[in-house]
C-alpha cells in the first residue's frame, strides 16, 4: 500500500485591510508567487488546479518575489526572516533552500530582486531599522537603506544601470538610493500627503509611480528621481497597489489597484499620465495587481479571490476562488463529481473533484467557523460556530436556516434526519430543521450516525449509543477510551460477519475500532498519530479508513489488517482537519494551510 499526492488545489492569498499585497509574476513558467498563511504558494496560471506550496517558514509569510531569471523566490514573514529557495522543485524538501536570512525584528512588508538576480533589499516594520540589502546567496550586507521614520511599505531596483533603489513608507515619503552598495542620496517629502502604499520602477528603468492612501499617484524620473507629474484623485479610494507593464507597441504603462475595487491602467508619455482603461472589479477592496501580459493583469481582493483582467472586457474574465482561512470541513458528493469545503470565516467552495475549478457558494451563508457539511436528501445542510445549520443546493444557500440550541460541535446525516451534537445535548431534526428529539448529557464532543444508531463521544472518553431518530440509549456497552473523545465515525454498512463497525479517535492520537453490536473491541492497534485525531472516514466498502491528525499527517488503514497501514507525513502544515474518500482509491485532505490535497491511494 502507498500514499502518493496527485495535486494541490492551492490556498489563496493571505491580506490585511489597508495593507498592500505585492504579488510576483514569472512569464517563464506562467506562475505567480504569493504568501498564504505560513506557507509560499506557486501557483500556475495556465493550469489554477496545479500548484506547489513552499513551507519552509515557521511564521505567517507576508511576501513572495521571483528573482528576474525566475530560477530562485525569495520570501518574507512577519519576524523579519527572509528566505531564498530553488523555485523549480516541486516538493517541500528543506534542502531546496538556498538561504535563511534574519533581516529585521519585525514584519517584512516588501522585497526586492536587481536584475542580476544576485541581490535583495528587505524592507517592513523592524524596530533598529526599516530595511536591508544584502546578496541571495550569503546574505552579505551591500547597502543600507536608511531615510525613513516610519516602516517601510515597499521598495523597488531600477533594471538598468546605473541602478538606483527608491522605497515607499508610511512616513508619507519616498527615499531614493543609488548604489550598489546603495546608500541614501534624498529624502522626497510632500508629495504625498499620507502612506506611501507602493511604488515600482518602469520595465526600462525611465521613471518610477508612488501611490498612497491619499489616492495619489507620482512619477518620477527614473535616474534622478526628480517629480515629472503627478494625478490627484486617481480613485475613489486609496491606492494600495501599483505594477509596471506595456503595451503591444511598447509603450510604458502601469497599473493602480484600489480600496474602491477597481484597476486602472495608465500610461504615462509626453510628461502627462493619461487613464486607458478600468476594470470595475470586485464590492471589496483589492490588495495586489501584477502584469501577466502587455494586455492582461492580475489582481487579488481582500478575500483572496484572484481576478484575471483584459482589455477586451471591464469585468474580470477569470476569476479563482479558494480558501484563505484555515478549512475546518470536506464533503464529497455522492456522484463523487463535486467536493464542497468550508473554512474558519464561514466560506463554503465548491470544487470540480476532476479538474479542480472552484465556484463560491454564494447566499447567505455562515459569519463563523463550519464545523460539518452533510448531504442527504439531495441537499447540503452545514453547521457553524454562528449557532446556526443552514442548508445549500449546489451553489447556492437556501433560505432555510435555524438557530441553534448552543454552540455545534458536530453534525451528521441520518437518513432522512440530521443529528446535531452540542457540549450538552444531543438533537434530532427533520430535513425541514424542525425538531424531533433530544438527549441531555455533559462534555460531548462529537457524533456519528445512521439511520438506526448514533454513537456519541465524550469528553470523559466515554461513548454512548443512541436510537434514531428518537434517540433512547441503547442498551449496548462501550468501554470507555484512555482520553478524551475527538471524533468518531460509523462505518457506513455492516461487514461480512454482521458488525457495525465503529472508528473512535481521541486527543492523544489513538483510534480505537468498536463492534457497536455487541460492544466488543476489534482493535486498539492505531496508534500511529502523535496529536489529537480530527477526522475518520470510511471507504464506501468499509474495508479501509483514512484519518487526519493535528500532527500533520494522514493515515490509511485496513480493517482486515490492522497492523497494516500507509502513510503521509506532513500533508498540512499546523495540522489535518478533515479528510474524506473520493472514490475506492483516492482521498482528500484539507487542512489549517487553507489548501485542498488530493491522494492516490494504492492498496
Amino acid at each position: 500500500m502507498s500514499i502518493t499526492r496527485e495535486s494541490i488545489w492551492a490556498a489563496l492569498p493571505s491580506t490585511i485591510k489597508g495593507t498592500p499585497l505585492h504579488l510576483s509574476y514569472d512569464p517563464r513558467t506562467n506562475r505567480l508567487v504569493y504568501p498564504s498563511n505560513k506557507a509560499v504558494i506557486l501557483r500556475s496560471l495556465s493550469d489554477p488546479s496545479s500548484s506547489t506550496q513552499f513551507t519552509g517558514h515557521t511564521a505567517s509569510t507576508s511576501v513572495a518575489k521571483f528573482a528576474p531569471s525566475g530560477y530562485y523566490i525569495a520570501s518574507g514573514d512577519v519576524t523579519g526572516n527572509v528566505k531564498v529557495f530553488d523555485s523549480s522543485s516541486t516538493t517541500e524538501d528543506p534542502e531546496i533552500v538556498k538561504g535563511t536570512f534574519p533581516i529585521i525584528s519585525g514584519r517584512i512588508n516588501d522585497l526586492t530582486w536587481d536584475s542580476d538576480s544576485k541581490r535583495i533589499i528587505a524592507v517592513g516594520d523592524g524596530k533598529e531599522r526599516f530595511g536591508h540589502c544584502f546578496t541571495f546567496d550569503t546574505g552579505n550586507s551591500v547597502g543600507e537603506i536608511t531615510g525613513h521614520a516610519s516602516q517601510i511599505n515597499a521598495a523597488d531596483i531600477r533594471s538598468v544601470r546605473p541602478f538606483r533603489a527608491a522605497t515607499a513608507a508610511d512616513d508619507a515619503a519616498v527615499v531614493w538610493l543609488a548604489g550598489p552598495p546603495f546608500k541614501f542620496v534624498k529624502a522626497i517629502r510632500g508629495e504625498h500627503t499620507s502612506f506611501v502604499t507602493d511604488l515600482r520602477f518602469s520595465l526600462d528603468g525611465a521613471y518610477v509611480v508612488s501611490v498612497g492612501m491619499d489616492r495619489r499617484i507620482v512619477i518620477y524620473d527614473g535616474k534622478e528621481g526628480d517629480v515629472l507629474a503627478r494625478v490627484d484623485g486617481a480613485h475613489d479610494g486609496g491606492i494600495l497597489s501599483v505594477a509596471s507593464g506595456k503595451s503591444e507597441d511598447g509603450a510604458c504603462r502601469f497599473a493602480t489597484a484600489s480600496t474602491d475595487g477597481s484597476v486602472k491602467l495608465w500610461e504615462f508619455k509626453d510628461s502627462a499620465v493619461s487613464e486607458v482603461f478600468k476594470w470595475k472589479v470586485a464590492d471589496d477592496h483589492l490588495s495586489g495587481v501584477v502584469f501577466t501580459s502587455t494586455t492582461t493583469v492580475t489582481a487579488v481582493s481582500l478575500p483572496g479571490d484572484i481576478y484575471t483582467l483584459s482589455e477586451s472586457s471591464a469585468t474580470p474574465s477569470e476569476t479563482l476562488y479558494g480558501h484563505q482561512k484555515s478549512i475546518t470541513a470536506v464533503s464529497v458528493t455522492s456522484d463523487l463529481k463535486s467536493i464542497y469545503t468550508a473554512s474558519y470565516d464561514g466560506r463554503v467552495v465548491q470544487w470540480n473533484a476532476a479538474t479542480g475549478e472552484a465556484k463560491l457558494v454564494s447566499g447567505s451563508g455562515h459569519s463563523g467557523l463550519i464545523t460539518n457539511i452533510v448531504e442527504t436528501g439531495g441537499k447540503f445542510y452545514t453547521s457553524a460556530w454562528d449557532d446556526t445549520i443552514k442548508s445549500f443546493s449546489a451553489e447556492e444557500f437556501t433560505s432555510s436556516s435555524l438557530s441553534t440550541p448552543a454552540q455545534p460541535k458536530s453534525l451528521t446525516a441520518a437518513g432522512e434526519y440530521l443529528i446535531l451534537a452540542t457540549e450538552t445535548a444531543v438533537y434530532t431534526y427533520d430535513l425541514s430543521m424542525k425538531q424531533v428529539a433530544s438527549w441531555s448529557s455533559s462534555s460531548i464532543t462529537a457524533v456519528s450516525a445512521n439511520s438506526s444508531v448514533a454513537a456519541v463521544g465524550s469528553q470523559s472518553g466515554a461513548i454512548t449509543l443512541l436510537s434514531v431518530p428518537d434517540l433512547k440509549p441503547l442498551p449496548t456497552a462501550i468501554a470507555p477510551l484512555r482520553a478524551a473523545v475527538s471524533t468518531v465515525s460509523l462505518c457506513p454498512l455492516t461487514d461480512s460477519d454482521g458488525r457495525l463497525l465503529l472508528a473512535a479517535g481521541d486527543t492523544t492520537g489513538k483510534i480505537a475500532v468498536i463492534n457497536v453490536t455487541d460492544g466488543s473491541v476489534v482493535t486498539t492497534r492505531w496508534a500511529f498519530h502523535t496529536a489529537r485525531v480530527t477526522s475518520i472516514s470510511w471507504r464506501a466498502d468499509g474495508k479501509y479508513v483514512a484519518t487526519g491528525s493535528l500532527d500533520t499527517n494522514v493515515f490509511v488503514y485496513s480493517v482486515d489488517k490492522p497492523a497494516k497501514n500507509v502513510k503521509t507525513l506532513g500533508a498540512h502544515k499546523d495540522g489535518v482537519n478533515a479528510v474524506a474518500w473520493v472514490g475506492e482509491g483516492k482521498i482528500v485532505s484539507v487542512g489549517a494551510d487553507a489548501c485542498v490535497k488530493l491522494w492516490n491511494v494504492a492498496l
